[in-house]
């Protein structure tokens, strides 16, 4: 049989997986991997597909929770080929995220993503699974980064250029006659941050 005929043929003999399992620490009920890969191994094996995993791209940042833990926060998407014993195939790709304490962040994020992706690609029936529009979540609108105030970047742009420390910056804006209230004069810095440096340099002549 190609692949076409083998997953519609496994699809046919999966039955429907329960959420048996709870989170302990949300309360609510979930399917683990486990579970999926116990009901569909015999159900793959038995019609001649199997898989293969690809990172397609992955993400990793640090999250702190509400007790001060820092979390690792891995996003990653995967591509799952499924292959019939005859070479024809059937990809498929999908997001999978996970938190951990430790190094098991990505771990989690893929096995979340191939959980997934063996649930949607063959339809499998859940005994309780919600419908998306039946569940509505109103959040806080994501606050704009702010910007530092404009004496404090070119503070840490002349900082920078020059390769200074902060008292010789404070003796060039001096020089210049620039204070932290003239925001007339910070503005045209700014705006001409190459005849404030030709200012500078000839007044360290």
């Amino acid at each position: 049989m190609n692949i076409y005929e083998s997953m519609a043929k496994a699809m046919s003999e999966i039955d429907a997986i329960g959420k048996d399992k709870v989170n302990q620490q949300q309360g609510f009920k979930y399917r683990g991997i486990d579970q999926v890969y116990n009901a569909l191994n015999p159900v793959l094996a038995r019609n001649g597909i199997f898989m293969t995993p690809k990172v397609l791209n992955s993400e990793r940042e640090e999250r702190v929770n509400k007790n001060g833990t820092t979390l690792f926060y891995s996003r990653v998407t995967m591509e799952y080929s499924f292959m019939a014993v005859d070479g024809t195939s059937v990809t498929c790709s999908i997001i999978g995220e996970g938190m951990d304490s430790g190094d098991k962040a990505t771990n989690k994020a893929m096995a979340v993503a191939h959980k997934y992706a063996l649930l949607q690609t063959f339809c499998i029936p859940t005994e309780d699974m919600p419908d998306p529009d039946s569940e509505v979540h109103s959040v806080m609108p994501k606050e704009e980064p702010k910007q530092p105030p404009k004496a404090t970047i070119l503070f840490n742009k002349l900082k920078a250029h020059y390769k200074c420390d902060d008292k010789t910056v404070k003796d060039m804006l001096s020089f210049a006659q620039i204070t932290s209230k003239d925001t007339a004069k910070i503005d045209q810095a700014l705006n001409d941050f190459g005849g404030l440096v030709m200012l500078l340099d000839e007044g360290q002549r």
